[in-house]
Formats: C-alpha cells, sequence, structure tokens
C-alpha cells in the first residue's frame, strides 16, 4: 500500500471514529420593521445555545425575496465566517390564525350544508311516498272507491303533502344560502392563501471560542412592501381651523406575515443611487411612429383596508390619567402620542411605539399618524365664462413646516364628503387651495352687452367689438371675499389685432399672456356688484375667425 493510499484511509477511519456534531436549525423572530415609500428593512432576531468548536448553525424565517448585499448578521462571542442565503422549501409553512379561523368556518358551513341536502331527500322521499300512496288508494281494485274514500284521501294528502312541501321549499332556500357563504368562504380562503410563497433560510458557517448564548441579529433590505402617505381633511365650519389627520396606507409582499412587530415609516429613498448625475452627449434622433395600445381592458387592484387591533398595546402603556369621580382612573390616548416624529435633516421617520400586524398578502392597511389644526382662509370663486357656479375654497399656508408629504387627501366639509384631492406640501407654491363645495348663496350671472355689441367694416378690415356684464350678489349675512375671472382672446397672428377696450372697475391685476382679468373682491352682506369687460378683435375680412 503506498503512503498516500495509506494517508487517506487513515482520514477516512478518523471520521468514523470523531464524533461529528449535528447541524442546528433555529427560526428567526421578525421584530422590527423600517418601511420606506419604496421597500423595507427586516430586522430579525435568533436566540441559540452553541458549543463550542467550529460548526453550521441554519436560521430560517426570512423573507424570500431580499438584496444580498443589504445583508447583515451580527452576534455576540461568535465569529461568523461565511453566509449563504437560500430559499426554504422544507420547512412546513405555519397557517395564519386568521386562514385557520377561515378554513375552521368552512369546515362548518360544508358541514351544515350536507345536513341541509339530507333533510331535502328526506322531505323528498316523505312527499313522494305520501303521493304514490295516496293514488294507490284511490285506484279501482276488487270495486269502485267510493266518495267517502276519495274524500278522506284528498285530506290526508292535503294536510300532509302542504306541510313536506313547505319544509322542502325551506330545505333549498338553507342550501342555496349555505352554498353562497361556502362560495365565498372557499374564494376568501384562496385570495389569502394565493399570498403565501415560500420563505428564505441563512446558512452560517461559526467559530465558537467557547461555549455561548447568544443572539443573532439579522437585517436586510427587500423591495417588496411600501407605504404611501393619505390626508384626511376635515372642515367642521370656516370660523374653526382645519383637522388634518396625516396616515399612511402600509402593504407588504415579503413572504412573512408581520405579526406583533414594531413599525418606522420613512420617506428615504435606500435603493437610489448616490452619485450626483452628470451630462452626456445629446443625440438627436427623427421620431418613430408610436404603436397605439387598446386599454380597454386594463384592470385596477382595489385595495382593501382593515383596522389594526391596538387594545392589548395600550393595555402596556401609560396614558393620560384622570379620575371619572367614582376614583377609578380614565385614560384617553391619540394615536400621535404613540408616534415619535424624527426630522433628521434629509428625510423624515415616524417611529410607531404600537406594535402591528401586516398580512403578507399585499393587503393595505391604513394606519393613523399626526393630527394637525391647520389654519386657513376662505374665499369665494367664479369664472362665469366657464361654470356661473361659486365655489368655496379654503387656502392652506405654512404647511412646510409640518414635515408632510405629497399625498392624496380625502376633504370633508360640514360633515359632508366632498371628494379627494392631491396635497403638494412641497411644491413651489406658497399655498394650497382646496375646493370644497358649491354655494348658491353668492350668485353670479354673465350676459352679453348687446348696446355694446358691433361689427364695423373698414376697407379690407372688418372689427368686432364684444362686451360683457357680470352682476354678482351675496345673498348672506355675513361678508363674502370673491374672486372673479373673465376671460378675453389673445392672437399669435400678425394680422388679428385684439384691444382690450374696457374693464371696469380696474381688475386686480391681468395676465396678459393668457387673456385673463381677475377682481378680488369682498362683498358686504346683501351686497350687488357689477363688473364689464369689452374687448375687439380686427382682421382681414377675407378670413374667418374661428371664435
Amino acid at each position: 500500500m503506498t503512503t498516500k493510499k495509506f494517508f487517506v484511509l487513515i482520514c477516512l477511519c478518523l471520521g468514523c471514529i470523531l464524533p461529528m456534531q449535528a447541524q442546528k436549525q433555529i427560526s428567526a423572530k421578525l421584530d422590527s420593521v423600517t418601511v420606506f415609500l419604496n421597500g423595507a428593512t427586516l430586522y430579525h432576531s435568533a436566540s441559540v445555545a452553541l458549543k463550542s468548536g467550529s460548526q453550521e448553525l441554519v436560521i430560517d424565517g426570512l423573507s424570500p425575496d431580499i438584496a444580498l448585499s443589504s445583508l447583515k448578521v451580527t452576534a455576540n462571542g461568535v465569529l461568523v465566517s461565511s453566509v449563504a442565503f437560500s430559499m426554504d422549501y422544507m420547512t412546513p409553512k405555519e397557517e395564519t390564525v386568521r386562514l385557520k379561523k377561515l378554513s375552521d368556518s368552512l369546515d362548518i358551513y360544508e358541514k351544515q350544508l350536507q345536513e341541509a341536502k339530507d333533510e331535502l331527500t328526506v322531505h323528498q322521499h316523505l312527499l313522494k311516498m305520501l303521493t304514490d300512496g295516496t293514488l294507490s288508494n284511490m285506484e279501482k281494485k276488487e270495486g269502485t272507491v267510493s266518495v267517502a274514500d276519495i274524500t278522506a284521501n284528498m285530506e290526508l294528502y292535503k294536510s300532509k303533502a302542504g306541510s313536506l312541501q313547505t319544509s322542502i321549499n325551506q330545505d333549498n332556500k338553507k342550501i342555496e344560502k349555505l352554498k353562497e357563504t361556502v362560495k365565498r368562504l372557499k374564494m376568501q380562503i384562496s385570495q389569502d392563501e394565493s399570498g403565501e410563497v415560500e420563505t428564505g433560510l441563512i446558512r452560517l458557517s461559526l467559530s465558537v471560542p467557547e461555549a455561548v448564548s447568544t443572539v443573532f441579529r439579522i437585517s436586510y433590505y427587500t423591495t417588496w412592501a411600501r407605504w404611501i402617505p393619505h390626508y384626511d381633511i376635515n372642515i367642521a365650519s370656516m370660523d374653526k381651523p382645519i383637522a388634518m389627520q396625516a396616515k399612511a396606507k402600509v402593504s407588504q409582499q415579503t413572504g412573512l406575515d408581520w405579526n406583533n412587530v414594531r413599525l418606522t415609516l420613512s420617506n428615504a429613498m435606500p435603493n437610489r443611487t448616490n452619485e450626483a448625475p452628470i451630462f452626456k452627449a445629446w443625440f438627436l434622433k427623427f421620431k418613430r411612429p408610436t404603436p397605439s395600445y387598446d386599454m380597454s381592458s386594463a384592470r385596477s387592484n382595489t385595495a382593501v383596508y382593515s383596522n389594526t387591533e391596538v387594545s392589548s398595546a395600550l393595555a402596556s402603556l401609560e396614558g393620560v390619567s384622570a379620575t371619572d369621580g367614582t376614583n377609578k382612573k380614565t385614560y384617553s390616548w391619540q394615536m400621535q402620542d404613540f408616534i415619535d416624529l424624527q426630522d433628521q435633516d434629509i428625510h423624515v421617520n415616524y417611529r410607531i411605539a404600537i406594535p402591528y400586524n401586516i398580512p403578507g398578502n399585499g393587503t393595505v392597511q391604513l394606519i393613523d399618524l399626526i393630527s394637525y389644526n391647520i389654519n386657513a382662509e376662505y374665499n369665494y370663486y367664479c369664472a362665469p365664462k366657464l361654470s356661473q357656479e361659486t365655489y368655496l375654497i379654503a387656502t392652506l399656508g405654512g404647511l412646510e413646516k409640518y414635515n408632510l408629504l405629497p399625498g392624496r387627501a380625502t376633504v370633508t366639509f360640514n360633515n359632508t364628503f366632498v371628494g379627494e384631492t392631491m396635497l403638494k406640501p412641497n411644491s413651489t407654491d406658497e399655498k394650497v387651495t382646496l375646493t370644497l363645495t358649491t354655494d348658491p348663496r353668492v350668485s353670479v350671472k354673465r350676459e352679453k352687452r348687446s348696446d355694446f355689441c358691433h361689427t364695423k367694416h373698414v376697407g379690407n378690415s372688418t372689427t368686432v367689438t364684444q362686451s360683457y356684464l357680470i352682476t354678482v350678489k351675496n345673498n348672506q349675512t355675513k361678508s363674502a371675499k370673491l374672486t372673479l375671472k373673465e376671460q378675453y382672446p389673445i392672437s399669435n397672428d400678425k394680422d388679428i389685432e385684439v384691444k382690450l377696450v374696457e374693464v371696469k372697475p380696474e381688475a386686480t391685476y391681468n395676465k396678459t399672456e393668457i387673456g385673463v382679468v381677475t377682481w378680488e373682491v369682498e362683498l358686504q352682506p346683501g351686497e350687488t356688484r357689477t363688473f364689464t369687460v369689452t374687448y375687439s378683435v380686427k382682421h382681414p375680412t377675407d378670413r374667418a375667425i374661428a371664435w
């Protein structure tokens, strides 16, 4: 035997004799999540007792879709020499509490449905037996059936058959109702199960100097989560500040249900490049025809909102206490009492003290954040050439001091839903305006002044003069600020000459680039005012104007 073969044999024998330390597998617990406008960082922990020596540890329960470059694993008293991420196809998936309740309900209703079907079958058989028996009794056999026998059989059939038919009708109704319930339960279970995906795991190669109990901290970034700012704006009356509730629509499809997890919502953009842009050569090309697409068959997904139950969390937190006269403490909380707003120069974080449950199937959770009371100015607006409706407008200023993000807002005025608008607190406009409602108490009428409208022909030119009268009246018992706009034409053709002949009273300002004059006035209770605009258009007689 050669020396090399002898050495290999010795190694194999030692491998059989020396005990091999078994690979250990543990599950990670999701503790907290920082959700960005696009993406999230998940923070897990996993406790384990390790023996000394080199060994391998598997930690499961992670998201299956992570940015590998963001994966970090740390533990005290342990040297992590390598980390390998892979999908976990072997660990049985734990059924969620919601899914288990749905499955249990389905079993109950399917059992009730089968029982109802059995009842229907019995009643149908009894009715058939009664019908067949009655007909048999009334058939002529050895003699003529008497009238008394016929009457007796008919009365028996009537009394019994009616009751059985009623039971059959009730059975059918019950069966249809149970079928509908079973159908809806199956659809809901199918929807919830469709969000289930395989989870991820990591394999760690460890060097442990001495036996130790330690906690592994695991963090990573995934793109399968986000939050969207949303606002509820409620205006009780024009003499009170606007109540605005900032909210967050949070959703995730990370493959994990976030159960009892602490959330931080951030407007940071962790997945964006950190390099400032530079110019490259700009080459012009001819346009190519753009194909058109039929979007009529496009679908949209409707998000379903659900409220998070936080009563158990509130029970463990201290609030503002008071007595109710019976020496019993009462507590009053607002959601913002549990939110730490952190302004970190280039981004804003909302750290929420209450743990939340966010399902992993993409269902949206609507979370209340900070509420604000904002002073607003109110005025009326009307452009009677476009619409003779008068609109009540709320103007909000100074929103930049609230660290608000752009987002959609629902507006309620005087307990009536007005609609939705886009709130853009970071726009270049100094103020944000909200259209609240139309108000007929400030009436506006626009009519042509026929006596001042005429057409003149001089040589090869035609001059058309138009004049309009606008009448406004404040029918309220209080004063009203009104912004009134009227349009006149403008020309970019040298052969068409437009002149603004008269504006009475003098306009507050005139945007000549778009041909709009604006009056800003304050109408006293019951006051009526008139405004006029007259303009002329001169053009070659042989060329018609497209008004």
